[in-house]
């Protein structure tokens, strides 16, 4: 789990890099999406290390850590 953190931080961070490096934005972006689907495999449990079963409350902490984190997501419905 502690590497989903990892994750999503880095993801956030080339987030924000890319509002103030406007010429490498683009690279910034495409680093960020990685680290997203980086975290979503994780998550998923698609990771050799979970043997391919995600735990029960993953997605739900990795949500409220997004929400903490200040992440400008709309609302989920």
């Amino acid at each position: 789990m502690k590497d989903v953190v990892r994750y999503r931080a880095m993801e956030s961070l080339c987030r924000q890099s890319a509002v103030f490096h406007p010429l490498e934005s683009w690279r910034l972006l495409a680093e960020a999406e990685m680290w997203h689907h980086k975290a979503e495999e994780e998550v998923a449990g698609c990771s050799p290390q979970h043997g391919g079963t995600a735990p029960t409350n993953a997605l739900a902490r990795t949500e409220s850590l997004g929400e903490a984190g200040g992440a400008s997501r709309p609302p989920a419905s």
